[in-house]
């Protein structure tokens, strides 16, 4: 699946999920962790859980994208990693504390 393809999908699934302030920020040009990086928030811990169940349910058994998943047993913020694209999905309160949009404020929003 082509990587564009790919993004439309998870934002959709934010979207769709009710995810709070989801964006995108390439930056392939920046780092080698991964090409883009997508960011979102829930105001609740229960929330974030579920929506990184349902995106990496999405990922994995509709799109058949391999994933690796981190923090769901901490509270606040899961990482769902496919290799071109991480997922971050935030507590609201910890997603301003952390500024990852601000740390990669060289890459390109999209």
């Amino acid at each position: 699946m082509k990587t564009s393809n790919l993004l439309k999908e998870i934002l959709d699934e934010l979207n769709f999920r009710k995810a709070i302030n989801p964006i995108v920020i390439e930056i392939a040009e920046i780092s080698s962790i991964t090409d883009y990086m997508v960011i979102a928030s829930m105001d609740s811990d229960r929330g974030v859980k579920a929506l990184a169940d349902y995106v990496n349910e999405k990922l994995k058994k509709d799109l058949k994208i391999k994933t690796l998943i981190d923090g769901v047993n901490t509270s606040g913020w899961i990482i769902i990693d496919t290799g071109q694209i991480m997922i971050h999905l935030f507590h609201v309160d910890m997603r301003e504390y952390y500024d990852l949009e601000s740390l990669w404020n060289e890459g390109n929003r999209i």
